[in-house]
């Protein structure tokens, strides 16, 4: 990382970050990579607690892959499907930014719709996620295997946006996510406290309103 907003190029001299500046970027690395992850690893943990069946299915297929070895490794996380199709389907269903503003920088032409450019648009990503029309009736409902086979429509899931400003930390978000679940789903089963209350509620990022009561056991 660099304290300069670009680098001596040719005899230019280098501007550099204010503290100000230095200090904003940090906030930004710290909101986009714990605060939706956290989050994203907590609406997968209830989701479980929820349906004890898919819980299941994902603890045997850890003990499969990792047999001996206490956590996955580099060379067998890959072959965990049914946690990635468990963390996309949460994805799906509470990801953790709800809408992706962007403007147009020229005039754009999208089939029979002509945009002019600076003109400032909002995909939500929550309404696109839940669209019975793309999804099935049971939109709504949590099913993992939703993601047993590739997308038809690329557009049709985007918690992480899409094209060249996709979020650079789609992947390592993604590493994290799976050893963090697998690692928990190994150790401990677990389901939802009697106090717990379902109400999704959006502050900067989609969580639980009253938070996550899970009782955890020991496996």
């Amino acid at each position: 990382m660099s304290s300069h907003k670009n680098h001596d190029q040719g005899g230019v001299k280098e501007d550099r970050l204010e503290v100000d500046e230095i200090i904003d970027e940090c906030k930004t690395f710290y909101f986009a990579g714990k605060e939706t992850s956290a989050n994203s690893l907590t609406w997968a943990l209830v989701l479980l607690a929820m349906h004890q069946d898919w819980q299941t299915k994902a603890r045997e297929e850890i003990n499969l892959v990792c047999k001996d070895n206490e956590h996955p490794t580099a060379d067998n996380l890959s072959q965990l499907k049914i946690i990635n199709m468990i963390i996309n389907e949460t994805l799906r269903l509470y990801a953790p930014v709800t809408m992706l503003m962007r403007r147009t920088c020229k005039d754009v032409k999208l089939s029979d719709l002509d945009i002019p450019s600076d003109t400032q648009l909002a995909l939500v990503v929550i309404a696109t996620h839940h669209d019975p029309g793309i999804w099935g009736e049971d939109a709504d409902k949590f099913n993992p295997q939703r993601f047993s086979e590739p997308r038809r429509h690329l557009a049709s899931f985007f918690p992480w946006g899409l094209g060249p400003r996709i979020c650079v930390g789609q992947s390592f978000a993604m590493v994290e996510l799976k050893l963090v679940l697998a690692m928990i789903i190994r150790r401990f089963s677990f389901v939802l406290s009697p106090t717990y209350v379902h109400a999704p509620v959006q502050f900067l990022t989609v969580q639980p309103q009253h938070g996550a009561q899970i009782l955890f056991k020991r496996i």
